[in-house]
């Protein structure tokens, strides 16, 4: 499942990319340049711009809340989005590209001294360059998506 979500959704993309999901941001407008891109790359577009019209052509899934996590419920129930494990933390947040395993040796000069010696396993975005390693803010965020599980489950 491929999503395009429009600007005035900027942290639920950033949040649909640690779930793992395919997620590009775009601006709402002009209309016609983000029909295009939903149409030529086969993408369900995600949204709280009520002049974004669905067509036959492409889908639209619109968000009425403004709190992440009630968007998020509310896409669950609209897609078939789950918070699979498996899949989490695949995407780079920032370049929506698919991060790759690094040596830990190699990433000694890019990370603090002590990240390195308490971290085993890193990964890096092959387009930014960015280099990711399951710390604290790992750890909030596997909670934070076990609470969108759990009451997933119960909805």
């Amino acid at each position: 499942m491929k999503l395009l979500v429009t600007d005035e959704c900027a942290r639920l993309a950033r949040w649909l990319r640690l779930m793992g999901y395919d997620t590009v941001l775009v601006p709402a407008r002009p209309l016609s340049e983000l029909y295009r891109k939903a149409y030529n790359e086969e993408r369900i577009v995600i949204t709280r711009n009520r002049s974004v019209k669905a067509g036959c052509l492409f889908r639209v899934v619109y968000v009425g809340s403004r709190v992440l996590t009630t968007q998020l419920q509310e896409l669950m129930r609209a897609l078939p989005l789950t918070v699979d494990p498996e899949r989490a933390f695949s995407r780079c947040d920032r370049c929506n590209v698919d991060v790759e395993p690094i040596e830990k040796t190699r990433v000694k000069p890019h990370v603090p001294p002590y990240v390195f010696q308490t971290q085993s396993a890193f990964h890096r975005c092959p387009s930014c360059g960015r280099i990711y390693w399951a710390a604290t803010h790992w750890e909030r965020t596997c909670r934070f998506f076990d609470r969108l599980r759990k009451e997933a489950s119960h909805a």
